[in-house]
């Protein structure tokens, strides 16, 4: 796995409270316990809750973290990236992966809850889809820490690291009417993916900015992505399948994340239309390398996963060293803009 390391952490971190025990507690509890029926799996983690306690009595700091999202490139380098350090500062990390299964994960982490852990990493979760996990996680008062898990802050989480949604579709969609003249009468397609709600959200900003300034969107609606990990050949597919009915049409592909972005240009080089304008977002290496080619991958942005990891991994490391959790339990980090004027300064971020 690759070192992440020379990243300055995006914003100051914060003093946390003091603890009056192993898990720092917001007010009387760490969060309010919920009402909620406790699931099958919940009820097995309290029926064997008795023997997690004597899993972890020696000194070693344990984190259960996961990834739906681990076929992407981004989550893939992010939660390495996190492994690696977690074990240079000595803690005991068991990484739980999946194809967008919600179910392996949920009875994986909850599995690990129940053996004994003293914290949870999330990287890039849907909170719509981990309720078992986190009803666990509460129930043995193990925090836990987010990265992109949402838009808005969550109880579930004593910390989520994430970006600013509204800042990435403004610069983004900005960057579109620069190259394109104007948004006025455009022909603009947005490619989205819906289960992942940052890109959900900034999807249904761009496609707001985009209509209320004056260009059409098509067709009338986000095209959706199934699978991220293949989210470069579906793009290449919805564009090449476009131009053929429409050869004229198009002024512009507004994409919700990078390697979408580099099959819609592709798609767009292939059938002779380098005039449109594709923005992507999140500055992979194989996105900076398209803009840098000056061809219809416009712009990207940076969300600077490397950075947001830092001030995670700092986080829990407080934590394990002062059992003090932190003071505010959302953040979210500004992105950088990126063209053919600034990309050869930017470095890539998976």
């Amino acid at each position: 796995m690759q070192q992440v390391a020379g990243y300055t952490p995006l914003l100051l971190r914060r003093k946390a409270p003091v603890s009056t025990g192993r898990v720092t507690q917001r007010g009387v509890t760490m969060r309010q316990r919920r009402t909620l029926a406790v699931t099958s799996i919940t009820a097995f983690a309290m029926a064997t809750m008795l023997s997690a306690c004597t899993a972890g009595d020696d000194d070693t700091f344990r984190v259960a973290a996961f990834t739906a999202g681990y076929g992407t490139p981004v989550g893939k380098y992010t939660l390495d990236a996190f492994v690696e350090r977690g074990e240079e500062l000595g803690w005991d990390v068991t990484l739980h992966t999946s194809d967008f299964d919600y179910d392996v994960i949920n009875t994986d982490v909850v599995s690990s809850i129940t053996q004994g852990t003293d914290a949870v990493l999330a990287g890039f979760p849907d909170p719509r889809q981990i309720a078992p996990l986190v009803n666990a996680a509460e129930e043995a008062d193990v925090p836990i820490f987010s990265i992109d898990g949402g838009v808005e802050p969550n109880d579930d989480f004593v910390v989520d690291v994430t970006t600013s949604q509204q800042q990435i579709a403004e610069l983004t969609v900005g960057a579109l009417e620069e190259a394109m003249g104007g948004l006025e009468g455009k022909e603009v397609m947005i490619i989205g993916h819906d289960p992942h709600v940052g890109i959900m959200t900034r999807s249904g900003i761009a496609y707001d900015l985009l209509t209320e300034a004056g260009a059409t969107v098509t067709p009338d609606e986000v095209r959706q992505v199934l699978n991220p990990g293949t989210s470069q050949e579906e793009a290449l597919q919805f564009v090449t399948d476009y131009l053929q009915a429409n050869p004229a049409g198009l002024d512009g592909i507004w994409n919700g994340w990078d390697h979408a972005a580099v099959g819609a240009a592709q798609a767009a080089t292939e059938a002779g239309r380098e005039d449109v304008v594709v923005t992507g977002v999140d500055a992979v290496g194989i996105a900076l390398n398209e803009i840098e080619k000056d061809g219809p991958f416009h712009a990207t942005v940076v969300q600077d996963w490397p950075g947001i990891l830092d001030i995670v991994i700092g986080q829990l490391e407080h934590y394990a060293d002062t059992s003090e959790l932190p003071e505010e339990n959302f953040i979210e980090s500004d992105v950088t803009l990126v063209t053919i004027d600034n990309v050869a300064d930017i470095e890539p971020t998976g």
